[in-house]
C-alpha cells in the first residue's frame, strides 16, 4: 500500500526529504503530478520499517 501524506508548510518538502534520507528513509517523494509525499509500505516492509518513519515524522521540526 501506498501511504501519501503531506506537511502543511510545503516548502519544508526539500528539508524533510533530505533528513529523511540522511535517516535511511528513501523513496518518499510524492507522485510528480500529484505532489505530497508518499510511502510505499508493501507486506515485505518490515514493521521497524513503519515505526522507523514514524518516529521520524514526530521528531521532524521539533
Amino acid at each position: 500500500m501506498n501511504v501519501i501524506f503531506r506537511i502543511r508548510d510545503e516548502s519544508l518538502y526539500p528539508e524533510f526529504l533530505t533528513q529523511a534520507t540522511s535517516a535511511g528513509l528513501l523513496f518518499l517523494k510524492g507522485h510528480k503530478l500529484v505532489g505530497g509525499l508518499r510511502a510505499s509500505i508493501y507486506n515485505a516492509m518490515p514493521e521497524p520499517g513503519v515505526d522507523a518513519l514514524l518516529n521520524f515524522m514526530e521528531d521532524f521540526r521539533r
